[in-house]
């Protein structure tokens, strides 16, 4: 017989985490071929003594082969990695010996391949060869006589590493067979997928699942075969930890994979599959806000409008209600809700809230999450202005503040935002303002930028009969004194006045310059001169 290799990733897992031993040695069932099988570690030495081959375990698996139909048996062993240093050899016990009594090997070859000179590291048994044991080291080309077996005989195959790293396969030859592993029958192909709510009125999102709702379909008609189920793919292999009640199993993920093992109970073959079970709807709340009020009453108090978390907290769910509570145990005991108006209790003080959602139909459920409610205090913002102005049109305001990085800042009403430097603006009335990042206070200051017009020219024609600064009337208790050449004094006007006509005494004054000082009334002194045509 030859059989096709077929992948058994369950076997994989398992001996990749653990050494096998006698008593729990693997069943060889279906006439199928392994690979990616691991040895690691010698386990129990049971090799002492028991081999003409001069070895022992150092990594190794046990198989255990239950003979159905008798005839030749024999094996290729295939090592995952080619390297001719990587060496596997293998011992065969039986017929019919028990764990503990094993006796000698019937077949043993420990040739190791490199001292060999073998143009592969395969090994195994056939029919070309003529010896039952080969090996140590160069002894022996890899390969031994196969067996001739009967009819419900069954040996024990033990396949070690004593050399390198790697996995194998297994692929069986000759004429007799195995017992075949039973089938989980479905017929129809249908999902076995088990899927239901947490209905029981406690939201800890498990729920009781019958895992046994599709054994019938499985068994068929099939006799002499059990199922039973495990929680992961170790267990089921190496059949510890049996579900203890399959048809009341409660969860322990949201979406959880559980593991069948359907078993021969005359000889011992299985076969394994895999199904998830999962709570439908779970309920999870979404992360709300925490929320923020200005102390606008300066009492550290404010009403909150907690339903502003409803939508981040439904996170898009359909058919749920969202309600608030002072504490965790009163949100999961859905007692003495709160208003969803509500104000805090502790004056400045951070208070938590917990909001419970919860489903209105369908699956039952809810769950609990918490935000923070928080009183902001009213900032007190000093500041000063550095105002640069008589520029024609470079002038600039400078907001100066030792905390300017918590405030935003606008020149007119325009468009907030970190820069506190407003340039090239043009002589005038302007606002600046000056915005607390928290939004909880904002304050204005009217400011003018100031020039002069550098000429004026009294002729009577309506058109610059006075010299005066623009907007200084915005400043009424300004003061302009104006000069000869020769620094004496002709006039003056308040912030208020319409300027000067360029008269001394009744008498028109010759065309010629002129000097002034502007003092405003934060004492600040401007120097200039203009010109008088007529």
């Amino acid at each position: 017989m030859k059989f096709t290799l077929t992948i058994l990733t369950l076997l994989s897992c398992l001996f990749m985490k653990a050494q096998n031993d006698c008593r729990d040695a693997l069943i060889v069932c279906g006439n199928m071929g392994y690979t990616g099988l691991t040895a690691n570690g010698p386990g129990i030495q049971e090799l002492n003594n028991s081999n003409t081959c001069q070895s022992f375990e150092n990594n190794s698996i046990w198989l255990e082969l239950r003979i159905k139909t008798g005839g030749t048996l024999g094996f290729t062993i295939t090592p995952g990695n080619p390297d001719i240093n990587v060496d596997f050899d293998f011992f065969i016990f039986g017929p019919n010996v028990t764990c503990g009594n094993i006796g000698q090997a019937i077949r043993c070859s420990t040739t190791n391949p490199e001292f060999a000179g073998s143009a592969s590291n395969l090994t195994g048994m056939n029919g070309e060869e003529t010896d039952t044991a080969e090996g140590p080291g160069e002894l022996g080309n890899n390969f031994i006589q196969w067996l001739t077996v009967q009819d419900g005989e069954s040996y024990f195959l033990v396949i070690d590493r004593p050399v390198g790293s790697s996995d194998f396969s297994i692929e069986w030859t000759g004429t007799a067979s195995f017992h075949d592993a039973p089938v989980f029958n479905n017929p129809d192909g249908i999902s076995v997928d088990l899927k239901q709510c947490d209905d029981d009125g406690v939201d800890d999102k498990t729920s009781l699942f019958d895992l046994t709702k599709h054994q019938a379909m499985f068994l068929g008609t099939q006799t002499g075969v059990s199922i039973a189920f495990y929680e992961n793919q170790n267990d089921v292999i190496t059949e510890t930890n049996e579900i203890a009640n399959p048809s009341a199993y409660a969860n322990t993920q949201l979406q959880q994979t559980i593991y069948a093992r359907m078993t021969n109970l005359a000889t011992g073959c299985f076969n394994t599959m895999e199904f998830t079970i999962e709570v439908i709807n779970p309920i999870v709340a979404g992360q709300p806000d925490d929320l923020f009020l200005c102390d606008f009453n300066e009492d550290g108090k404010q009403q909150f409008t907690l339903s502003q978390n409803d939508d981040a907290i439904k996170d898009g769910g359909a058919n749920m209600i969202v309600t608030y509570y002072r504490t965790e145990a009163d949100a999961n005991n859905k007692t003495n809700p709160i208003n969803a108006l509500y104000t805090n209790q502790v004056p400045y003080t951070a208070e938590t809230v917990w909001a419970r959602l919860e489903n209105v139909s369908g699956c039952f459920g809810y769950d609990v999450v918490s935000f923070t409610i928080n009183i902001i205090p009213l900032p007190d913002i000093v500041y000063t202005l550095d105002i640069v102005d008589f520029r024609e049109s470079d002038n600039s305001i400078t907001v100066v503040m030792p905390d300017a990085e918590d405030y935003e800042f606008s020149l007119d009403g325009s468009d907030f935002s970190d820069n506190f430097v407003f340039e090239g603006l043009e002589a005038g009335p302007h606002v600046v303002f000056i915005r607390a990042k928290t939004g909880c206070k904002t304050i204005h200051e009217n400011v003018v930028i100031l020039n002069y017009p550098k000429y004026f020219s009294p002729n009577g024609d309506g058109l610059h009969d006075t010299w005066r600064i623009p907007y200084l009337s915005l400043q009424p208790n300004a003061s302009v004194t104006i000069f000869d050449r020769y620094g004496k004094v002709i006039d003056g006007f308040m912030g208020e006045n319409p300027g000067w006509d360029g008269n001394l005494n009744g008498k028109a004054l010759p065309s010629t310059d002129y000097w002034f000082v502007l003092e405003l009334a934060n004492g600040r002194k401007i120097h200039g001169h203009f010109a008088m045509l007529r």
